[in-house]
């Protein structure tokens, strides 16, 4: 079977272009699989592991979400348009697997609710909310303090607030400041706020997902990891039990340190649930 690597564009809707990678047999020749990031990242090194892992079987394309690295951005923001960029995305792989990290998990269900058969299935990786808690899915200072800090132009500002959000100890973000990663940080800190509309999209709004777990049909596999921070697990337990189709699996590790061979093995399985060999 021929494989390829590639690297190109696609357009959604409004005209935003959307930069993405594809490793594994060529669309259409295999399983395809859509890798939608978390919070302020974009095309991890665990996920380019992963496609190499799969490259003999399964077509995987990771992409920049809009905002972030080599994709552009047209304001309004909006929940609606990101569905709109995976739609596009999946003219390119055809029918696919979303594999969502983190906030992106929510972001994947939101898009498996939206487009139907075009998602196949859905992974969620260390989800960050418990839905059954009954507590706000987002921190309002994601969203209105980060795009006031962003106006400003102090996008520094930006992330060191998120930071605090997640609970970074202040001690620790000096070293962040000086480290190599926070430049790229910066240029993406706008897109805080969008992964914080995300959430907010779980409770609020008139297609929130608290309301449509039913539209959800596709096989998921919920996934958290050995070392995963006991929020994380109680989230990946509760999401587990509103999706209809749901499988609960722990990985060895969490996060970015999940072993590749370990995420890879969960999209086989992934994609066996949904009856793809």
């Amino acid at each position: 079977m021929t494989t390829l690597t590639v690297d190109a564009f696609t357009t959604s809707a409004d005209g935003t272009r959307i930069a993405y990678d594809l490793t594994g047999p060529v669309p259409g020749a295999a399983p395809a699989v859509v890798v939608v990031d978390g919070v302020l990242a974009h095309r991890l090194p665990v996920t380019r592991a992963v496609a190499a892992e799969l490259e003999d079987r399964v077509t995987t394309l990771r992409y920049d979400r809009r905002g972030r690295g080599a994709s552009g951005d047209t304001p309004p923001y909006s929940v609606d348009r990101e569905v709109d960029d995976i739609a596009a995305l999946l003219e390119v792989t055809g029918p696919a697997a979303l594999v969502g990290i983190a906030s992106g998990g929510f972001l994947a269900l939101r898009a498996a609710a939206d487009l139907g058969a075009g998602v196949t299935a859905v992974l969620c990786h260390e989800p960050p909310y418990d839905v059954a808690s009954g507590a706000a899915p987002v921190d309002p200072r994601m969203i209105a303090g980060v795009e006031a800090c962003v106006e400003a132009g102090d996008r520094g500002s930006a992330v060191e607030l998120f930071l605090d959000v997640v609970g970074m100890p202040c001690q620790l973000v000096p070293r962040m400041r000086a480290s190599a990663s926070w430049a790229d940080l910066e240029a993406i800190a706008p897109t805080i706020a969008y992964d914080g509309r995300v959430l907010a999209g779980i409770a609020l709004g008139r297609r929130a997902l608290m309301c449509r777990w039913r539209e959800i049909g596709q096989p998921a596999l919920v996934v958290d990891g050995t070392a995963s921070a006991a929020a994380v697990t109680t989230a990946a337990d509760s999401l587990a039990g509103v999706l209809p189709a749901a499988h609960r699996v722990t990985l060895p590790g969490h996060g970015a340190d999940v072993p590749p061979t370990a995420l890879a093995e969960a999209v086989s399985s992934l994609l066996r649930r949904a009856g793809v060999p």
